[in-house]
């Protein structure tokens, strides 16, 4: 019986040390500043100002979901803000017109390359991805799939900082029949 009562104070003991031991290094991981190529996701995701210096953070992209949405190092899913592609419908088989096309043009531009971020006020969508602007050199993803037509522009507040570009390039998209806009209506 005294060694079973031992045996409980030490487990009971270990225990309380372990869950100090997690508690000092998640306190040390939240005080301790760290520069935002180190901090990456976090630094930008939580500081609401980043939105409006147009900031951008660098990451790989490992995957390309579908045309609108891409897996990246660190984050995961990013959702491209602004802007709507044909959905693939992986859960049925079945994908709309021009939806391979805006995921192969997207792969094209951003599959295992460095992908620059930039955020606007909403951090993530109501799935949990994260929400940006995506760029690849000087050139601005989002606003690429919506120039060659296989995106429409899609707002949803409160991202709206380059909404009228996106709506000008769909005009002129449309205009030219580009892409989904080459379908009869």
């Amino acid at each position: 019986m005294l060694i079973s009562a031992r045996k409980r104070r030490i487990a009971v003991v270990s225990i309380a040390v372990l869950a100090a031991c997690v508690m000092a290094i998640r306190a040390y991981r939240w005080v301790t500043p760290r520069p935002p190529q180190q901090a990456g996701h976090l630094s930008a995701l939580e500081a609401s100002s980043q939105s409006a210096s147009g900031q951008r953070y660098s990451y790989r992209c490992t995957r390309v979901v579908d045309g609108d949405t891409i897996q990246v190092t660190e984050l995961g899913p990013v959702r491209l803000i602004g802007i709507d592609t044909p959905e693939m419908n992986y859960d049925l088989g079945v994908p709309q017109p021009f939806a391979r096309e805006a995921k192969t043009f997207c792969e094209r531009l951003v599959d295992g390359k460095e992908v620059s971020l930039e955020f606007d006020v909403q951090k993530r969508d109501k799935y949990g991805r994260v929400l940006a602007y995506v760029f690849v050199g000087r050139t601005f993803v989002n606003a690429e799939l919506v120039k060659v037509g296989l995106a429409k522009a899609y707002h949803i507040p409160p991202n709206r900082k380059y909404r009228t570009m996106f709506k000008r390039l769909e005009r002129q998209a449309k205009d030219k029949r580009r892409g989904i806009w080459s379908r009869p209506r």
